[in-house]
């Protein structure tokens, strides 16, 4: 059984919590830190100990608010790509990515300083739209941010139309009772991504909350929290 409130405790604290999705889906775990308490630090130990693709995940609030289109979407639109965008992943679900970005104060958008500077910033937008702020959070948004960047920003399309750590994460914030904005890289082993059993052992070593998306799910099941 999940302690909830120590998970939350452990994101806000600044340490990572590992998640894993499903055996019948991705079967990936991702390393996963709450994103107000994002730095330089935290995103080298992501990139040393995680090794994925380090995004910002957002609810569907954060999306609406910011009239954000899925990529997706936005390539069907276009005639000489609209094939590829046709396509899904083996796993089945449709992709979750809204925009690529970089905050206005970076150098070149890649390094640790600059990703950190970028995710923190999102949060802080992610922290106004969900207090209600959703003017403020738009104006913000749009004079500290340019696209296209290095950090990938995805929304959940809500549990009951996908599972993946995108709506799980947000998913798991609202449990906590924290703002929808995640920082997640997907664990990686040479080759492939780092079995379920390698990664449940990195979570007893660095004492970490290991939680299997099974659990999640049935939480927000239980709490009404299947469509944010």
């Amino acid at each position: 059984m999940v302690d909830w409130l120590k998970v939350r405790e452990a994101l806000l604290s600044g340490k990572p919590v590992l998640i894993f999705d499903s055996i019948e889906r991705e079967a990936e775990t991702d390393m996963v830190f709450y994103a107000p308490v994002i730095d330089a630090p935290k995103i080298t130990y992501m990139r040393k100990n995680a090794g994925g693709q380090i995004c910002f995940v957002s609810g569907r609030l954060f999306r609406e608010a910011l009239n954000l289109p899925f990529l997706q979407d936005l390539f069907l639109k276009h005639p000489s790509i609209r094939e590829l965008a046709t396509r899904r992943p083996r796993y089945g679900d449709p992709p979750a990515f809204n925009i690529w970005l970089n905050h206005v104060g970076t150098k070149t958008g890649i390094s640790d300083s600059d990703k950190a500077l970028t995710l923190k910033s999102l949060a802080e937008i992610a922290t106004l739209i969900y207090k209600g702020y959703l003017s403020e959070a738009k104006d913000k948004f749009l004079k500290e941010f340019y696209a296209p960047g290095h950090v990938p920003v995805l929304t959940s399309r809500g549990l009951s139309n996908r599972r993946g750590h995108t709506e799980l994460t947000v998913a798991l914030s609202l449990i906590t009772g924290l703002t929808p904005a995640i920082v997640i890289a997907e664990m990686l082993d040479e080759g492939y991504s780092l079995p379920y059993e390698d990664a449940k052992r990195f979570a007893t070593r660095n004492n970490l909350f290991f939680i299997d998306g099974v659990d999640i799910v049935a939480e927000a099941e239980k709490r009404g929290y299947l469509n944010d």
